[in-house]
């Protein structure tokens, strides 16, 4: 099946018509949310389900990406519209190199950061498609600009939070980006696939996220682009039958969380940021979890007497993305501390941060699996009123009644959720042993297990609570 797949990246065609079709995709989203503004919320809590542009970036599309990256790498980058764009600004840019704060991975954290404050709490898009829109054409806005003073792939690797997320969650990833035979490369003379010459290329292109094929040991950062694969096979200084040497692999799910690769310092806060954010998302699918999760912002509200709604949204996102996410994960730690381990802090959240990874990547999987199967009986009425405005209206006079999804398919919703989890747990819990083995540490640090513990247990209690009881 994978010589069929890398020999389809070899076309001419292949993966950039893909691009080309998601970016037609894009455009009608965004003017299909951006024919669909209010500012009434009962209204707006229909009309997120109804407009078609709101519903599939959601409940759909985001939930596709997360699948895909769990399972098969950065899949999504393959196919993604902004890199056509970015590149073709980068082409006619002025091509300056990276400053060290772009380098740093600071940039994607503070965006990430912008989007879930400023975005999510502020201005809500995921429930309104006027703002979903806004946001959308914001991502290629910022892609414009990067592109446009930057060299290379710019955006895709140093700025864009999507790629960001997708390669922390590529690490569980049965396929991976990587070279037949390194001593291939060892040997070649014309290195085509980071050559300076076909940086600009919208197909037969040399790598612009600053990878070396050869070397590539990870998910991370390889945007599956397939231009190396087909540099690799066109521009040979001699000819060599091992050529093309790049290809799509099956590396074994886990492999790249199993390397124990430590998370850099920009790493580590984003996805303790993420953390958080999965919290909320699942939590708030239970209207007893959900009042849990508002009722320290309620409170801090209350003593500050805060009235605005935008500062209020601030206030609640530092608390449910920052300050109760860094509570728990310094939990384990303290523990730790207190049995007598020797781990420094940073050690802690570096090394050991990636066994929250894969509870994170099974909590959002979660997230996509409620929203794909709850949304399903809006589509009875979604192409015939794709803004969704007449269908809003028409549910919440009554003239339109939504059918329940069948007792079957929830018992199924219900039994993946709880698997899911389960397994996000159980490869945290192989992370941490794995981990422990390896400093040879493993009875001071046997608190550590309580990451799986306890921040596990957040997302699998309530699952149990709500949906088994």
């Amino acid at each position: 099946m994978l010589k069929l797949v890398n020999r389809a990246f070899s076309r001419a065609y292949m993966p950039v018509s893909l691009k080309y079709v998601s970016l037609v995709a894009y455009i009608i989203l965004i003017i299909t949310g951006l024919a669909a503004y209010s500012t009434d919320a009962a209204f707006l809590k229909e009309l997120r389900n109804t407009n078609l542009g709101n519903l599939i970036v959601w409940s759909y599309w985001w939930p596709a990406i997360v699948f895909l990256a769990i399972f098969f790498g950065r899949i999504w980058c393959m196919i993604c519209p902004v890199e056509i764009i970015t590149t073709f600004f980068a082409k006619i840019g002025l091509k300056r190199k990276r400053p060290a704060w772009l380098l740093s991975g600071w940039a994607i954290t503070v965006f990430y950061i912008l989007i879930l404050f400023v975005g999510i709490q502020g201005f809500a898009i995921h429930r309104n498609p006027f703002f979903m829109a806004v946001y959308l054409l914001t991502i290629v806005g910022v892609s414009v600009i990067i592109g446009s003073i930057y060299e290379k792939n710019t955006f895709c690797r140093y700025v864009c939070p999507v790629g960001y997320l997708l390669g922390m969650y590529s690490k569980l990833s049965f396929l991976g980006w990587r070279v037949k035979d390194r001593q291939t490369c060892e040997s070649c003379k014309d290195k085509s696939c980071i050559h300076k010459n076909y940086r600009y290329s919208l197909n037969y292109k040399s790598c612009g996220v600053d990878l070396y094929p050869a070397k590539i040991e990870d998910n991370a950062n390889c945007i599956l682009c397939a231009g190396c694969l087909k540099t690799c096979s066109k521009y040979q200084s001699e000819p060599n039958a091992n050529r093309p040497n790049p290809q799509l692999t099956y590396i074994g799910f886990a492999n790249d969380l199993f390397n124990l690769k430590p998370l850099k310092l920009a790493e580590m806060f984003f996805m303790l940021i993420v953390s958080g954010f999965v919290i909320s998302e699942i939590w708030s699918e239970w209207p007893v979890t959900d009042g849990y999760l508002g009722y320290l912002p309620g409170l801090v509200k209350s003593a500050i007497h805060v009235e605005n709604s935008m500062l209020f949204g601030f206030v609640k996102a530092v608390i449910i993305f920052f300050i109760i996410p860094l509570f728990i994960w310094l939990i384990p730690f303290l523990v730790s501390k207190l049995s007598g381990a020797t781990i420094a802090l940073k050690e802690y959240l570096l090394t050991y941060g990636i066994a929250f990874i894969p509870i994170i990547a099974a909590a959002h999987l979660d997230k996509a699996i409620l929203k794909t199967t709850s949304r399903l009986p809006y589509f009875e009425h979604l192409f015939f009123d794709v803004t969704g405005i007449t269908t809003a209206q028409q549910i919440i006079d009554g003239k339109i009644k939504l059918y329940d999804n069948p007792v079957w398919l929830n018992i199924m919703v219900s039994v993946l959720l709880t698997l899911v989890m389960v397994a996000g747990i159980w490869l945290s819990i192989k992370v941490i042993k794995r981990m422990n083995m390896k400093e040879r540490k493993t009875a001071s640090k046997s608190p550590l297990y309580l990451i799986p513990v306890i921040y596990g247990s957040i997302f699998l209690s309530m699952i149990i609570a709500w949906r088994w009881f």
